[in-house]
């Protein structure tokens, strides 16, 4: 099959979706965890989304963090209860995470100890969506799946298309076939585990009927990689962004929200949020180079949220809020910052980048991977060149010392996430690509490729 990069541009949703047999279209998401994790929120969104547009989606999860009645958690170890599923899968997510990795970048194989059974407890449906499934879903499951209902497979990263990594930074060998990986501290050369996982996935995705899988990228950016990759190249590659619920990110009043969070009133307030600050990608180190940039600034402080951040923010400029996923507390972290800075070195398209935007704050950060599809310079925020710390200082000056330029990037903000990544839209156009895909299956009898075998 030709590889394709399209965009799914239907702007009405379809309630009550059909399937061609004139039911209503039964579609299951699956992903390792429902709210835990930006990959997670994503997933999550859009199944709540489908669900308000009167598509009826179901979530299969290995740890559930919402009361979403749709959601339920896949359990390794039934009919043993579900407590001991949990167990049973917080302790092989540790086995299957290599700790020979490079300090600050995440790692994951093409198997899952606690994935096996995860076909028998998928209920019936006409449409499988995978979303990030590393440490749940094993690869070997792929043609078994494919074989019970054509597949939708969300990209959430670069894992899916490589040997393991889940960004690739300056490595570019998932365009041919990984190994000699730069971010195993043990790589063994040409034939390490990347080109054994590699090769693996490569015999896999040869295995699958033509037409029962399709992959969706959130940004234009990660299409063109997963295009590109030597895994994914001859599949068909949709790009989907991501969709923001209007009634949980809207701009609060910024006294207000600075009440509630207990900041202070009159301080010039920069706001960086990551999953962990010492996920080096996300560039937190830039950011304070940046800061110590700009010099003597008056009134200056800088607000964190994540994971590991309390100790490399000791200085009283900064101030650390911890971790959340909670959408109220972020709505008022976001309302309450001047600017919203991300400064990742490679990124899909941040989940914080459009809840910033839909709080009405204006973003600077780096021109890296999707971030300038939602960023557009000039109109929604401003941009650096990917890793010019110096670069990011002027634009953050720029941005503090004009109050003007800020209310017309917010202005900007609010209506390019309207326009472009309301929650029902994205609903819309997975609704559009559902549609599409199942109506294909009636046209065609699914056949197996010529299996070829991995280089």
């Amino acid at each position: 099959m030709t590889s394709t990069t399209a965009d799914i541009r239907s702007d009405q949703a379809q309630p009550g979706l059909k399937s061609c047999g004139g039911k209503l279209l039964q579609v299951v998401q699956i992903s390792t965890t429902d709210t835990s994790g930006g990959a997670a929120k994503a997933a999550h969104r859009l199944h709540q989304a489908l669900g308000d547009a009167g598509i009826s989606s179901r979530m299969m999860v290995a740890q559930r963090f919402s009361a979403d009645e749709n959601t339920f958690e896949y359990n390794a170890v039934s009919p043993a209860p579900a407590v001991f599923g949990r167990a049973f899968f917080r302790l092989s997510r540790r086995w299957s995470c290599p700790a020979f990795r490079r300090d600050g970048l995440y790692f994951t194989p093409d198997w899952a100890l606690a994935g096996w059974r995860l076909a028998a407890q998928l209920p019936a449906c006409d449409l499988i969506n995978l979303h990030w499934v590393s440490n749940l879903f094993d690869y070997r499951l792929l043609p078994r799946l494919a074989g019970r209902a054509p597949l939708v497979w969300t990209f959430h990263d670069m894992n899916v298309f490589t040997g393991g990594c889940h960004y690739s930074g300056s490595c570019e060998r998932f365009a041919e076939r990984c190994g000699a990986c730069p971010q195993l501290k043990t790589s063994t050369g040409e034939e390490d585990m990347t080109r054994i996982v590699w090769r693996r996935k490569f015999n896999l995705f040869r295995q699958i009927p033509a037409g029962r899988l399709t992959l969706v990228c959130p940004s234009q950016w990660l299409g063109r990689q997963a295009a590109r990759s030597s895994l994914c190249r001859e599949l068909d590659v949709r790009t989907i962004p991501y969709g923001i619920n209007p009634r949980e990110y809207y701009p609060m009043e910024r006294a207000e929200a600075r009440r509630l969070l207990q900041l202070p009133t009159e301080a010039t307030m920069v706001l960086f949020v990551a999953e962990s600050l010492k996920d080096s990608r996300k560039g937190f180190g830039h950011l304070l180079h940046a800061i110590e940039a700009m010099g003597n600034f008056s009134d200056l402080l800088l607000v964190t949220l994540g994971r590991g951040g309390a100790a490399a923010t000791a200085d009283p400029r900064f101030r650390h809020l911890g971790f959340t996923s909670d959408a109220a507390w972020l709505r008022a972290a976001y309302s309450a910052a001047d600017v919203f800075v991300i400064p990742s070195l490679q990124d899909n398209l941040p989940n914080t980048i459009l809840e910033a935007m839909a709080c009405g704050t204006p973003v600077t950060g780096f021109d890296a991977g999707g971030i300038s599809e939602a960023v557009i310079d000039g109109q929604t925020g401003l941009l650096a060149p990917a890793g010019d710390a110096i670069a990011l200082a002027a634009n953050l000056r720029r941005l503090l010392e004009s109050p003007p330029l800020r209310q017309k990037l917010a202005d900007g903000c609010k209506t390019r996430v309207a326009r472009e990544y309301s929650d029902s839209l994205q609903a819309s156009r997975y609704a559009s690509l559902y549609q599409e895909i199942v109506r294909a299956q009636f046209s065609r009898a699914p056949s197996l490729p010529p299996h070829r075998a991995a280089p």
